[in-house]
C-alpha cells in the first residue's frame, strides 16, 4: 500500500464495537499509511474538518447496521470501501469476546482479523 489510508472503526457498545476500534487503533500504530477517525468526534461535530476528507476513508462497521457508513453518509462524507468485521469475523470462525474488556480470546480475533483486514484495505 503506498498512498495513506484513514481507517474509521465503529464506536457500538458491543463486542465488534471493541474490536474494530482496538484493530484500527493497532493499524494506525503499526502501518505509517494508516491513520484513524474517531467517528464518535465525527458524529458529534456540527461542521466536519475538511482533514477528515483528506485520505480514503475505510469503515469498520461493527454489524451489518453499518452506522460508520451511515455516520459518514450523513456528514456529506464518501466511504472508499466498507468492512462488516462481525461477518468477516463469522467468514473467519472467529469469536468475539467480551463487550468491554477483550480478554484473551478478544485479544486472538483482533489479531487475526487485524490481518485480514490489512489484506483488505491494501486490495
Amino acid at each position: 500500500m503506498k498512498d495513506k489510508v484513514s481507517v474509521a472503526a465503529c464506536s457500538g457498545m458491543s463486542n465488534f464495537g471493541l474490536i474494530c476500534r482496538t484493530i484500527a487503533s493497532d493499524l494506525s500504530e503499526s502501518e505509517e499509511n494508516i491513520t484513524s477517525i474517531c467517528i464518535t468526534s465525527t458524529a458529534a461535530e456540527e461542521k466536519t474538518s475538511d482533514l477528515i476528507k483528506k485520505y480514503p476513508i475505510i469503515a469498520l462497521n461493527g454489524c451489518s447496521n453499518a452506522c460508520v457508513d451511515k455516520i459518514l453518509k450523513n456528514k456529506g462524507i464518501d466511504v472508499d470501501k466498507s468492512i462488516d468485521v462481525m461477518n468477516l469475523a463469522n467468514e473467519k470462525d472467529l469469536k468475539p469476546g467480551e463487550v468491554a474488556r477483550l480478554g484473551k480470546q478478544g485479544e486472538k480475533t483482533v489479531k487475526k482479523l487485524k490481518k485480514h483486514i490489512l489484506e483488505k484495505i491494501k486490495e
